[in-house]
């Protein structure tokens, strides 16, 4: 029977077909190694390869501008390359005729540096793979170097946090010494320096300036404005200015900054290494004590390394509120007052100044509902107005300041957990409403960030008031209520009486799904309503209830753990304890740098 071939295929010997596309690269690759009809010579330090126009031309703008242009090399097909070894124009003819190549740190940073001025991607992106893959400690300032001079964002991003963590012991190398100064000042103009001093810079940088020769020191006050001087404590101040003997009256004047000089404006950004990462705790207060003001509901903030709690700055009594944080700025959204009106209010604190501000406020009053941070916007969704459940959303921009509307969410939702995984939201169970009575939502809701649109997706099981934290590719979902045996519930009106609390907890991965493989063992209480967040490799949970009590313990597990650890220190509560309050990790500024402010 005759057979009919298109464009895409040709008719082999043992009846195999090869594709149009492979007869080419198989075809081209021949004819270099032979060859055969090259119109184009490439020059490297007096070597010649011949090789194809159109076939470098194809993968090199570079190449495609210079034989396309009316230049002597695109009339002859003659390319001189400076600064280029002939055995790198060899890898790089091979890569584009054959798509392989051997790599070497020597040979991929030689590569690299090649591919990126010829702007071959493909290769580009190979080399960069590959110098990812072989970071070290050794290296490090190699790689960076190579990335900062080609500006390969991700390369740089990579290296960056090897920098940040050992500049201490780096800037003795004297590879850290043959830095160019634009290269050194990208490294300490960093915020992700893992530095508990800014005197460490300081001597990272003085290190490198000592090393230079004389003739050719940049001026030392070029250097001191990356040095963020309003950091320094007095002692550290002083070792600077012993070091500065020889400094000019400018330059020394640049230290002369007294403390009440530093209160009238705002600190320089700290380093990544000047906070701690705490856990703050929102409204923990007996709300019905008429007794208390808004200047007695403090924020507490938990050290998981010390057990020890601290207090914060005060904000007004909010239950069941919004609250997470980026970096070392808190923000709460919404929540009950202490009246049991809904507030529509948006309060961000600031752990560097220890201070509240009030924001934009919401278009809507929200209670009971989702807050969630991405990609710099902050999300409010669903919830109850004090009257009604809430199927609305909206989303505020931490750069304009402003509150937007979002798509809607398939139905009305209230005391669901949340997460966000991969750039897209999460909610998890909770209640809706359906002929005017409150339903439990056996289901789970995925918002895509990127194309404002929702999915719907089964869960199969009943999840209220739990608490939720995302892994690297799923998320945990901690305790809440579940079904149980009819039973009176007076103490909760939040939740309907046919729930109970339960100790389960389980793991949804991306797509949705319930993960049986990543097993996380049940808390040791059944507890609904708690503070849970994950903290390093740590999931907590703080407080909470079970519908007939209230809890005031902290504990927490690590992947790999076959149980829950109970934590030494409670919640800083003298009652019995405490559900529905806010919590989220914060980066809290270490105590010499709070003693500055």
């Amino acid at each position: 029977m005759d057979r009919k071939l298109g464009w895409d295929g040709v008719e082999m010997a043992g009846d195999t077909t090869q594709t149009v596309g492979d007869c080419v690269v198989h075809g081209l690759k021949e004819m270099y190694r032979a060859q055969v009809l090259c119109d184009a010579s490439i020059i490297a330090e007096g070597r010649c390869f011949p090789c194809h126009r159109v076939v470098v031309a194809a993968v090199s703008p570079y190449f495609q501008a210079m034989f396309s242009s009316p230049l002597k090399e695109s009339l002859d097909g003659v390319v001189q390359l400076q600064d280029v070894s002939p055995s790198v124009i060899q890898n790089v003819l091979t890569y584009i005729y054959t798509g392989q190549v051997v790599l070497t740190l020597d040979t991929a940073e030689q590569l690299f540096s090649t591919a990126s001025r010829l702007q071959i991607i493909p290769l580009l992106d190979h080399c960069c793979r590959f110098l990812m893959n072989i970071l070290s400690l050794k290296n490090c300032l190699g790689i960076y170097t190579l990335a900062f001079a080609h500006n390969k964002q991700d390369l740089l991003q990579a290296a960056l946090p090897y920098i940040s963590h050992n500049l201490s012991q780096l800037s003795e190398e004297e590879a850290f010494h043959h830095l160019d100064l634009q290269t050194l000042i990208s490294i300490i103009a960093s915020d992700s320096l893992i530095v508990s001093s800014e005197l460490a810079v300081y001597r990272a940088a003085h290190c490198w300036w000592n090393c230079q020769p004389e003739d050719r020191r940049p001026c030392f006050r070029e250097l001191m404005q990356y040095i963020r001087i309003p950091l320094l404590t007095s002692r550290e101040l002083s070792e600077v200015k012993e070091d500065m003997s020889d400094a000019t009256d400018d330059e020394i004047a640049m230290l002369h900054t007294s403390k009440e000089e530093r209160s009238q404006r705002s600190l320089p950004p700290l380093r990544q290494g000047m906070y701690c990462e705490k856990i703050a705790c929102v409204d923990l207060q007996v709300r019905e004590d008429p007794n208390l003001r808004d200047q007695d509901f403090y924020v507490d903030c938990y050290d998981p390394l010390s057990g020890e709690w601290e207090r914060l700055a005060a904000l007004k009594s909010l239950m069941c509120p919004g609250c997470l944080a980026i970096g070392n700025m808190l923000y709460i959204a919404g929540g009950t007052h202490q009246d049991d009106s809904i507030s529509d209010t948006l309060h961000e604190y600031n752990s560097v100044t220890n201070k509240w501000l009030q924001l934009a406020s919401m278009s809507v009053p929200r209670s009971m509902h989702g807050f969630l941070t991405c990609k710099q916007k902050l999300f409010a969704i669903g919830g109850w107005n004090g009257s009604s459940l809430l199927a609305i959303a909206e989303c505020f921009d931490l750069k304009q300041r402003e509150w937007t509307p979002i798509s809607r969410l398939p139905l009305a939702l209230q005391l669901f957990s949340s997460a966000v995984l991969k750039s897209k939201l999460y909610l998890i169970g909770g209640e809706t409403l359906e002929d005017g009575h409150h339903q439990n939502h056996q289901g789970l809701l995925i918002y895509d960030t990127e194309s404002d649109t929702w999915a719907q997706l089964p869960l199969g099981i009943v999840s209220i008031s739990a608490g939720a934290v995302a892994t690297d590719n799923g998320i945990y979902v901690i305790g809440g209520y579940c079904l149980g045996k009819p039973r009176p519930r007076s103490q909760n009106p939040f939740v309907t009486p046919e729930l109970c609390a339960t100790a389960r907890c389980f793991f949804i991965k991306e797509d949705g799904g319930i993960g049986k493989d990543s097993v996380i063992p049940p808390l040791p209480e059944k507890i609904a309503a708690a503070g849970v967040v994950r903290w390093k490799r740590r999931v907590y949970v703080f407080g909470g209830e079970n519908g007939f009590r209230f809890y005031k313990a902290i504990y927490y597990w690590e992947p790999g753990d076959n149980s829950w650890t109970k934590c030494r220190a409670k919640l800083p509560i003298s009652y019995g304890g405490v559900s529905q309050f806010g919590c989220t990790t914060l980066n809290v500024p270490n105590p010499h740098i709070r003693s500055l402010i």
